[in-house]
């Protein structure tokens, strides 16, 4: 792999072969900061490694008054639960999880909040976050449409109904505020997509010492002033970024991977059902996972719930001979890029045809991709799924601005180097 411009990676033709630790999951690690925040008493999160997104979020816990402690791989949140007339100002950096978790959670403010950020966050719509918040009776404004946001608050307790559909994380603010809101909550969330990250969330604000019910996930009962306690979590393996090395196993070689939850609530763990279903060796043993290459058969797989493996998914369709058929095409506009626009422009690139039929993306698969060079979108998931075609390439594979993986990935390059086999 070369490195003629720090933002161009040169990926030629490899096999997997090794083993890793998986890097820490961004959406559990960004709940727990945030609950950690509200917490009274201290929290101690383990098995930290950071990326751009987790760090914007300890950047918003320490921006709302928490002390954020660091040793290695290890977090220790003392939260300041004074209040203050002062307004304040949270830059969420690129995180959209950022964005509209941390909408919810200044809604529980006596000051005004105003939300910021940098790069592709301050194209993204936030037309839905200010329709929810007001939804729930919560004074919101921006300019344009877009960032920055003010949130003047105050959430409170009521009878209230959402549009789940444009995304979960504005859920996910909500659950882990109204809690602590003044009165009892009824909550009607009306086409809730991603309901796998709606469980993250109830799962950590459980661990935090809430409670939450709810019916078939359209109506949530939500008691008011109830409080969070400090607790000790070891955040676990993602399963979104080594949703890329296990495909590159399945089409090209073998690895090992630790520190997965076997029976993990993350959305993207749906990547086994397209390993299994395209006919990749999966054995979990020892608190590891081990993925080889054995058939290479097209597939269909229903990925609504989890937009963020459809690249990955992709690369795998590309080593079937046949046509792979992957359904939640409508889940990918409003992502770090227009995920299914980069998807076709990139897998072109390298020759291989794709397309849409009704909300499902078609990949019309040869077993193999051509060399090229690609742009990344400023988008982290097309530039690992680039690397990743690599293994079935007949020539290397070039990545612009590849340094888009920070963002959730930081060691990407590092580690995909250790499991290089030519």
């Amino acid at each position: 792999m070369s490195n003629v411009d720090s933002q161009i990676k040169s990926i030629k033709p490899f096999k997997f072969s090794g083993k890793l630790n998986a890097m820490t999951s961004k959406s559990f690690l960004q709940r727990a900061l945030a609950l950690a925040s509200l917490a009274n008493g201290v929290s101690v999160l383990t098995n930290v490694q950071w990326s751009a997104d987790g760090l914007a979020a300890a950047d918003v816990v320490h921006q709302l008054g928490a002390d954020v402690q660091e040793e290695f791989r290890k977090l220790t949140i003392t939260p300041d639960n004074s209040s203050s007339a002062e307004d304040v100002l949270l830059n969420i950096g690129e995180s959209g999880l950022g964005l509209r978790m941390f909408s919810g959670l200044a809604s529980l403010k006596n000051q005004a909040v105003t939300i910021t950020g940098k790069g592709s966050i301050l194209e993204r719509p936030i037309a839905p976050v200010m329709e929810t918040l007001s939804a729930c009776d919560v004074e919101v404004s921006s300019k344009a449409g877009k960032l920055p946001i003010t949130i003047s608050g105050k959430l409170k307790g009521g009878n209230y109904t959402v549009d789940g559909s444009f995304s979960s994380q504005i859920l996910t603010g909500l659950l882990i505020s109204l809690p602590l809101a003044d009165g009892d909550t009824t909550l009607h969330v009306k086409d809730l997509k991603s309901i796998p990250y709606i469980d993250m969330t109830l799962e950590l604000v459980q661990l935090f010492g809430a409670k939450i019910t709810h019916d078939d996930y359209k109506v949530f009962q939500i008691k008011g002033n109830q409080s969070y306690n400090g607790t000790s979590y070891a955040v676990e393996g993602d399963w979104s970024g080594m949703a890329n090395h296990v495909v590159g196993a399945a089409i090209s070689g073998s690895v090992t991977i630790l520190g997965l939850n076997e029976h993990s609530l993350q959305a993207d763990r749906a990547i086994l059902t397209a390993l299994e279903r395209t006919g990749a060796s999966v054995v979990w043993n020892n608190g590891g996972i081990t993925v080889k290459q054995a058939q290479n058969l097209p597939f269909e797989l229903d990925a609504t719930h989890s937009p963020d493996i459809f690249p990955p998914l992709v690369v795998l369709a590309c080593a079937a001979e046949g046509v792979s058929r992957i359904t939640g095409i409508h889940r990918l506009m409003h992502k770090e890029s227009d995920r299914l626009a980069a998807l076709i422009e990139t897998f072109g690139k390298l020759g291989v045809t794709l397309t849409t039929e009704s909300d499902t993306l078609l990949v019309h698969g040869t077993g193999s991709v051509s060399a090229g060079t690609i742009h990344s979108f400023n988008d982290h998931r097309i530039a690992m799924a680039g690397c990743i075609a690599a293994c079935i390439s007949d020539g290397p594979i070039q990545i612009e601005k590849s340094d888009a993986v920070k963002k959730s990935y930081p060691l990407f390059f590092e580690e995909l180097v250790g499991l290089f086999m030519d």
